[in-house]
């Protein structure tokens, strides 16, 4: 009969338990934590709520823009882009600027 020595798997685990997980584990000063990637537990706040729907009335706005209004968007963008990277990016920051 052969003889085995068992051995941890692991000594220590940080961070999610594989790639598609959404548990993670963690170590802060000696404690041990483990918990649930996005899971929130108090409502959101007035401000939040705010912010939330005010990007999705943008994202609404963009969704629904006409080929011209498109058109002239990318003829400004190309002229003066500014600090945005994406053409998206501006016509979104511009129609935000509209409902702000």
């Amino acid at each position: 009969m052969a003889r085995f020595t068992p051995n941890e798997l692991f000594d220590e685990l940080h961070g999610k338990l594989s790639g598609k997980s959404k548990y993670y584990a963690a170590e802060k000063y000696g404690t041990q934590y483990t918990g649930k990637i996005g899971e929130i537990t108090v409502l959101p706040t007035e401000k939040q709520t705010q912010v939330r729907s005010l990007f999705a009335s943008t994202s609404q706005k963009l969704a629904t823009l006409t080929e011209e209004e498109l058109a002239a968007y990318a003829a400004a963008f190309n002229k003066a882009p500014g600090k945005y990277k994406s053409l998206r990016g501006y016509i979104f920051a511009q129609e935000r600027k509209k409902l702000v």
